[in-house]
């Protein structure tokens, strides 16, 4: 209702939100019934107008509704809770200036102009606007951009419109005082930022639910009939008790909203869209602009003071936010038209190339080689009795065996080298500028790579310049059956005249002097040895040196697997022993094969930084290992970036701070704050932390202090050949 002498509108839209309730939800039946009940005072309402029971019916309908907005804002629990009653309160106070009004009208008194009704009303309008700007931004957190600029483009529009012929005039005919034309004026430019509020909640795309249509119906039904008023005000002309009835109705419908069961969905986080641009969301956003230009030809034919000026600025603004809406809808189909043509060239199971793009890349590798006169080796990979596979353990366990494969070849090869599925369990790999001895050897490693306990064949073929790359596939094709059939799992060089099985080159003899050694890892209250990490040593050559050395040719399966095997020949047990291992040679055939089938009493290694590599193969076969009674340890851990979340999906058994961390950490306190921080993860994850590298006697007692229980490093013991027991530093 709205004060009898036309100076203010009365009416607010309330665009609510909700929160989880903390009781299950309302009976379906009971909001359905508050609403017809609702609706059935608004509509005695205008009968009642002209009679004695004007003002009761009025407060009782809109202290109805304001006490379904209350009940709904109990039942929500969290950060959400306060959206709801940020509502509850616009709509209480609202309330409070139509009490004020209609003990005026009871008593035949004339309400002043302003009025402490209009402090309740205009008290309304930021309580529903905080509360509606909470709402959006726990439902997109700033994340959706186009539904932003769609609503600042139709917002803006309006807002000419409004500004032009409602705020403007509502000023002028609001009072002679300076305090009368901007309480008038107030009124439907807080319509205008609640319009703008429903706006972007309607283009961000809501929940659909009856919350969310009975919210919407009440802001429309508000502004409406806000608009009506105001627009009665300007002219003079009395309004009717119809529009009184219309708040009524809106009361009802935003309690109605605010107790159903589906009010929680609207504050829940909205998924994440695409730039929509339907040719409905782009005809109203044609509409919105050209408002600007159509209201000042209006603005000009009344004879509004200032209304032209309003429309040109308010015409820049909207064109301006069109240009930037468009430089985002073509800068989205740009990165889109890239992720499609990326998309093209790549096998949809396995992630690497297809076959398109092996016909690519095969046709400019030789071209090149013609060009450069280097060599050129093409090679068909197939695995061996695959359809025997599948039959037993299931088409998914298939495709499991030809990603895991895949990423391991991919990671194998060289850095010149290209695979691509061919087709089925068909591969296809590219090694430009090898031939001969180098060229057999990479495909050792790739067929020595195969997991899950299979094995493939090879079809090998070096290019010959007067052959085409269809002739150059077909002889690696030729020689892949004839790898078939002198017993698979080999491979076979098809040299342009006869067929040979390859014998793989001899490794480095550096790997021939190779040992294990032992550093113990301790508690450090007790000084009891509770495991050794197994460590590499070369002669003539560092450690470091020789795993990246393989890590960079591509042999780092087979190199590790010797190191496990070396590791595992010299332990003769006592405690845990910890190996080290990569992702790419944990799902290597060369690792499996050396790893015995009880991994109890051992510990599996993986550094921090290797995290952020290990795919769902790799997870699926840490878990195995797991299965199998293994422990599982991170390396390294505070060397490595964002990798907390697979930290937390892996749930390690140990994890090992590194020595970074640890050197000199009695003398700076920012490492203090590093450890503590970890010590909480470890708690979270179930986890143990050792601190590596301890050299000093001021380490260990500040590392004991801050809450560290296990140790390693040259204090506590050197590596040696055997198990070292720990010295006794009491």
């Amino acid at each position: 209702m709205d004060e009898r002498d036309g100076s203010a509108p009365t009416g607010a839209p309330r665009t609510t939100t909700a929160s989880r309730p903390v009781a299950g939800p309302a009976p379906a039946w009971g909001p359905y019934a508050a609403l017809g009940a609702g609706l059935v005072l608004a509509a005695s309402f205008v009968p009642a107008s002209g009679t004695g029971a004007r003002p009761a019916v009025y407060l009782v309908t809109a202290g109805f509704g304001t006490v379904l907005s209350i009940i709904g804002a109990r039942r929500m629990v969290g950060p959400q809770r306060r959206i709801w009653w940020a509502f509850a309160f616009g709509q209480a106070s609202f309330l409070a200036g139509d009490a004020y009004v209609e003990l005026h009208v009871a008593a035949g008194t004339t309400v002043p102009q302003p009025s402490l009704a209009d402090v309740g009303y205009l008290a309304c309008y930021p309580a529903l606007a905080l509360g509606t700007l909470w709402m959006i931004r726990g439902r997109w957190r700033g994340q959706d951009r186009p539904a932003f600029l769609d609503a600042m483009i139709v917002t803006s529009g309006l807002t000419v419109v409004g500004g032009v012929l409602l705020v403007g005039p509502a000023a002028v005919e609001g009072g002679a005082s300076l305090l009368a034309q901007a309480v008038a004026a107030s009124y439907p430019a807080f319509d205008l930022l609640l319009l703008a509020l429903a706006v972007r909640l309607v283009a961000g795309g809501l929940v659909r639910s009856p919350a969310m249509w009975g919210m919407l119906a009440g802001c429309a039904l508000l502004l409406l009939a806000d608009l009506y008023y105001v627009s009665r005000a300007v002219t003079g002309v009395p309004y009717p008790a119809w529009v009184d009835a219309v708040y009524l109705v809106s009361y009802v419908l935003y309690g109605f909203a605010a107790v159903h069961p589906s009010a929680p969905e609207l504050s829940e986080p909205a998924p994440t869209r695409g730039s929509a641009s339907g040719w409905g969301r782009m005809a109203w956003l044609g509409v919105a602009l050209v408002l600007a230009p159509v209201t000042g030809q209006l603005a000009h034919l009344l004879d509004y003071e200032h209304g032209e000026r309003v429309a040109l600025v308010g015409g820049f603004l909207v064109a301006g936010l069109v240009v930037v809406r468009l430089a985002d809808l073509v800068r989205d189909l740009q990165v889109k038209a890239v992720q499609l043509a990326a998309l093209a060239r790549r096998d949809g199971l396995t992630g690497i190339a297809n076959r398109l793009t092996w016909e690519h890349e095969l046709s400019r590798a030789c071209a090149t080689a013609r060009e450069t006169q280097t060599d050129l080796t093409v090679a068909i990979l197939d695995f061996d009795h695959f359809k025997a596979y599948n039959d037993e353990h299931g088409h998914p366990a298939g495709d499991q065996v030809l990603k895991a494969t895949s990423a391991a070849w991919a990671a194998a090869l060289p850095a010149q080298g290209f695979v691509a599925r061919f087709g089925g369990e068909e591969f296809a790999v590219l090694l430009p500028g090898l031939a001969g001895p180098e060229a057999v050897r990479v495909l050792e490693r790739l067929r020595t790579a195969v997991t899950h306990a299979q094995t493939c064949s090879i079809g090998t073929a070096t290019w010959q310049v007067a052959e085409t790359p269809a002739a150059l596939v077909a002889r690696a094709d030729q020689a892949l059956y004839h790898a078939k059939r002198e017993g698979r799992n080999r491979i076979s060089i098809h040299d342009g005249g006869a067929f040979t099985i390859a014998s793989v080159a001899a490794e480095d003899p550096l790997l021939e002097t190779m040992s294990a050694v032992f550093q113990p890892i301790v508690d450090l209250h007790s000084d009891a040895v509770l495991a050794h990490e197994a460590l590499s040593r070369f002669e003539g050559a560092s450690p470091q040196e020789v795993f990246e050395r393989a890590l960079r040719d591509g042999t780092a399966p087979t190199v590790e697997a010797r190191a496990v095997r070396a590791a595992l020949a010299a332990w003769p047990g006592g405690s845990l022993l910890a190996l080290n291992l990569s992702p790419t040679a944990l799902v290597s055939r060369a690792v499996e094969q050396v790893l015995p089938w009880d991994m109890s009493g051992l510990i599996v290694e993986l550094t921090e930084t290797d995290l952020a590599e290990c795919s769902d193969a790799v997870m699926v076969t840490l878990e195995g290992l797991r299965a199998r009674g293994a422990l599982l340890a991170v390396d390294d851990f505070g060397t490595g970036l964002s990798n907390v979340h697979r930290i937390a999906m892996l749930r390690p058994d140990l994890i090992k701070l590194d020595m970074s961390l640890v050197r000199g950490v009695d003398a700076d306190p920012r490492l203090h704050g590093a450890i503590a921080a970890t010590l909480v993860l470890a708690q979270h994850t179930g986890s143990r932390v050792i601190a590596e590298g301890i050299e000093t006697q001021a380490e260990r007692d500040c590392l004991v202090g801050l809450g560290v229980r296990l140790g390693q490093g040259y204090l506590i013991g050197r590596p040696a050949q055997g198990p070292v027991t720990a010295p006794d530093l009491s």
